[in-house]
C-alpha cells in the first residue's frame, strides 16, 4: 500500500473511533451504563454543562449518577459527530446534538428540546482515544406543553432575562434549584465562541 493510502486509512480509522467514542459516551449516560461512560473519559477530563463544571472523568460520572437519581431527569441525547481534527495523539471533535427532556413545571407536563453542539478534546492513551473535555455549545431551545390545551407555565418576564441560546433550559434548571452559569458558550455570543475555538486550535497544534 502506498504511504499516502496508509495515512488516509489511519486518519479514517481515527475519525471513526472518535465518532464512536462521543456517541457511546452519551448513549451510556442515557442508559445509565456508568461503567461504559466512565471508560470514555480521561482521568483528568474537564466537563462543563448547564449543571456541572469540574475536572475528573470519574467525578463527573459519579455526579451524573447522583444527578439522575435526585433530579429524576429523563433527558436523552441525540449526537451526530460531524467534524474531527487529529494531530498525532490529540484530537478535537464537534458534534451537532439535541437534548430531549420531559418534565413537570408547576404541575404541568412539558417537553423541552435543546439544540446544541458537543465539543470535546480527545487524547490517545495506551492506543485508545479518551475524552479530555466535554463542552456544550448552545444554539437555541424550545418548550411546549405535552397537552396542547394547557398553558405553558412560565414567567415570560423572567424568561426574557435569560440567554436566548438556552433560556428554557436555564428556566427549567432554576425550577430544580440549579443556578445556571449565564456565561456558557452559545451562538448568541459569537466572539466568545471564536475565542474558545482559537484556544482549542492552539491546544490541538501544541501551540498552547
Amino acid at each position: 500500500m502506498q504511504p499516502d493510502a496508509d495515512r488516509r486509512l489511519q486518519a479514517m480509522l481515527d475519525r471513526e473511533e472518535l465518532f464512536d467514542l462521543v456517541r457511546r459516551e452519551r448513549f451510556a449516560r442515557d442508559q445509565r451504563r456508568f461503567d461504559v461512560m466512565r471508560d470514555c473519559f480521561h482521568d483528568d477530563a474537564y466537563v462543563r454543562t448547564s449543571w456541572y463544571d469540574g475536572r475528573g472523568g470519574e467525578a463527573y460520572v459519579e455526579a451524573t449518577r447522583t444527578w439522575m437519581k435526585s433530579a429524576g431527569t429523563t433527558s436523552k441525547h441525540w449526537v451526530f459527530p460531524a467534524y474531527a481534527r487529529i494531530v498525532g495523539d490529540r484530537a478535537t471533535v464537534e458534534s451537532p446534538a439535541m437534548i430531549f427532556n420531559r418534565a413537570r413545571l408547576s404541575g404541568v407536563e412539558v417537553d423541552f428540546h435543546v439544540f446544541c453542539r458537543f465539543f470535546s478534546r480527545a487524547v490517545r492513551e495506551n492506543g485508545a482515544w479518551k475524552l479530555l473535555s466535554f463542552e456544550v455549545l448552545f444554539e437555541r431551545d424550545i418548550m411546549r406543553t405535552v397537552n396542547a390545551a394547557e398553558t405553558l407555565p412560565v414567567d415570560w418576564a423572567v424568561l426574557t432575562t435569560l440567554r436566548p441560546s438556552y433560556r428554557f433550559l436555564a428556566y427549567m434548571q432554576q425550577s430544580r434549584g440549579v443556578t445556571v452559569n449565564p456565561d456558557l458558550l452559545g451562538d448568541d455570543r459569537p466572539e466568545q465562541l471564536d475565542t474558545f475555538h482559537a484556544g482549542e486550535e492552539a491546544w490541538l497544534t501544541g501551540a498552547a
